[in-house]
């Protein structure tokens, strides 16, 4: 994506939430200290730029914009003329790259995320996406996390450990106690764990708690 892509994109993400002025400064913080930065730096974006108050209780759903207008740009940048068993044999490809295990964890996680729905959905996603910038983790490992995590692109270029997975989880499951409470969470946390296992029925999903 081109600096001139993002622009565009940031524009029309906060352009429902921002008029006039207000969104004339918006872009400019952006184009001042964000547009160069890599994708997964959104969230800093949004926490400086909704630190007024007024702005503040749109934060989530103003991530959820940029994040959908940030991943269709990424689509549209991979799209090209491909027949019909090579684009079935890449799909293949891009599923088993990764082991069953981290395929599981990708999908409890975004399970648990989802489960909360709409605004609050989104909420959690920040929550965890914040805290993963908090852990002490390599460069490559973070920033992989948080691209996936943005909902940007799957989770390659790492190995989590089943300690590492576990802390995401929990960071998923903590958000969802902060946004609805802790038997909602209990609640969800086992219908996720439920769903997760039906899909993958040779492994122990119990493992990842």
């Amino acid at each position: 994506m081109t600096p001139e892509q993002k622009r565009k994109a940031v524009e029309a993400a906060l352009m429902p939430f921002l008029q006039g002025q207000t969104l004339a400064q918006a872009l400019v913080l952006w184009d001042e200290k964000y547009a160069h930065k890599p994708t997964f730096a959104l969230q800093h974006y949004l926490r400086e730029l909704c630190s007024d108050i007024e702005l503040a209780h749109m934060r989530s759903r103003m991530l959820q914009a940029l994040v959908t207008a940030f991943s269709s740009l990424q689509d549209k940048r991979q799209e090209h003329p491909i027949a019909p068993v090579a684009a079935a044999t890449k799909i293949a490809a891009n599923k088993n790259h990764s082991s069953p295990e981290l395929q599981m964890f990708m999908a409890l996680v975004e399970q648990l995320i989802n489960s909360a729905k709409g605004d609050n959905a989104t909420r959690v996603r920040l929550y965890v996406l914040e805290n993963v910038e908090k852990m002490a983790l390599p460069p490559n490992d973070r920033r992989a996390l948080q691209s996936w995590l943005n909902q940007i692109e799957p989770l390659t270029g790492t190995t989590p450990t089943i300690h590492l997975m576990q802390q995401v989880i929990n960071l998923a499951y903590v958000g969802l106690c902060e946004y609805l409470g802790p038997i909602k969470a209990d609640q969800l946390l086992q219908q996720s764990v439920s769903a997760v296992q039906r899909a993958y029925p040779l492994l122990k999903v119990q493992s990842l708690l």
